[in-house]
């Protein structure tokens, strides 16, 4: 999976912070102790990753957690907001990132997947329209003589 993302710490409102106390950012297998303002950077490797925030006592029991969702970060891109954590907040602004080269690798997948359809759309109407030329059925296969129809729908006026 390309991309990264960065995250930003800007600011600790409220929070229940303390020398016995830390805050952990994680995401997947990666994980930072923060203790002030600052930039840490994930790798993507899954969109069922979920970057996790939490105060953690002296001894690594949990006071406070929260979880953001790694698909609403790529959905955005860029998002600056205020999370709840615990009583307090934490002013965080999140970054979905590609390289170049990631940027470039995504483009030609796109281009050679769009290629790909048009060429089953145009392979399918092709067939189509063999279909329809070689599916004219002649007057002796109909279940009844034209001359009957037309003599029938005479009658009827």
């Amino acid at each position: 999976m390309p991309g990264t993302i960065m995250v930003s710490v800007l600011e600790f409102m409220d929070l229940p912070l303390s020398s016995s106390t830390s805050i952990r950012v994680s995401m997947g297998k990666i994980e930072y102790q923060i203790s002030d303002k600052g930039n840490y950077s994930f790798p993507l490797t899954s969109l069922r990753d979920d970057l996790i925030v939490k105060i953690l006592e002296a001894d690594g029991n949990e006071i406070a957690r929260t979880g953001i969702h790694v698909r609403l970060i790529l959905e955005k891109g860029v998002w600056e907001d205020m999370f709840t954590l615990g009583e307090g907040h934490l002013h965080l602004k999140l970054q979905f990132i590609l390289s170049y080269e990631e940027r470039d690798r995504i483009r030609i997948m796109r281009q050679s997947a769009l290629k790909k359809k048009h060429d089953e759309l145009l392979s399918s109407r092709r067939r189509g329209a063999e279909t329809d030329s070689s599916t004219v059925i002649g007057n002796d296969a109909l279940p009844f003589h034209t001359n009957d129809e037309v003599s029938g729908l005479i009658s009827l006026y």
